[in-house]
């Protein structure tokens, strides 16, 4: 049976407990992200972005419902007969709707990981210039080669997704193969990636500045 046939037959229970099991099973957990949550991620891509394509939010999608293990899911008690997808929609749609607000009200740059100063500096990378470009290329150093790999290919190159994909899928360790999946699975699989390296990267760049 296919993965992605076996994971739909799983119940709310099951799911929750595989996705929330050490050591973590990475492949369940781009489907439920990619396939389970993908109606309610449109609803929000259309009606808070003005968008069509849900792509970009998936990173975050995956960063707020992985938080702390899975926490979130962890919280789902099947209250009032409420499954789980209605308990993820309702609580992803209302964290997206509060970012929205937020972002209306802030009147200050936050550093996210999406700041112009770390795009700026990792699009002006040269390998004799690396060495000035202090705290973030001491932070990208640090990252894992996979997420190096991303943000090279995606930031500093700035080739599209798809055009990346043969050659940074093999850092991915993806159970999927990359001729077998739709353009759009593939970008989604990407989009998470390059979330979890920019994420990463301002760890590190945190870290540095605090030292």
């Amino acid at each position: 049976m296919r993965p992605n046939r076996e994971y739909a037959l799983l119940s709310d229970k099951e799911l929750v407990e595989r996705l929330t099991a050490i050591p973590p099973e990475v492949e369940l957990q781009e489907y439920f992200v990619c396939e389970r949550c993908k109606n309610f991620l449109k609803y929000i891509a259309c009606t808070l972005y003005d968008s069509n394509d849900s792509t970009e939010l998936l990173g975050e999608l995956y960063e707020f419902l992985s938080k702390d293990n899975w926490n979130l899911l962890k919280s789902w008690k099947n209250k009032n007969g409420a499954s789980l997808y209605s308990y993820i929609a309702h609580c992803s749609i209302n964290h997206f709707t509060r970012k929205k607000v937020e972002e209306k009200k802030r009147n200050d740059r936050e550093f996210i990981p999406s700041t112009p100063e770390i795009f700026e500096q990792l699009n002006a990378f040269t390998d004799e210039e690396e060495q000035e470009k202090v705290p973030v290329w001491e932070a990208f150093r640090m990252l894992r080669e996979r997420d190096r790999e991303v943000l090279r290919h995606l930031i500093i190159d700035d080739k599209k997704m798809l055009d990346a994909a043969p050659v940074i899928w093999g850092h991915l360790n993806s159970k999927y193969k990359l001729e077998e999946l739709p353009p759009k699975k593939v970008q989604s699989i990407i989009a998470m990636a390059k979330h979890r390296a920019l994420l990463a990267l301002v760890e590190n760049v945190k870290k540095l500045t605090r030292n």
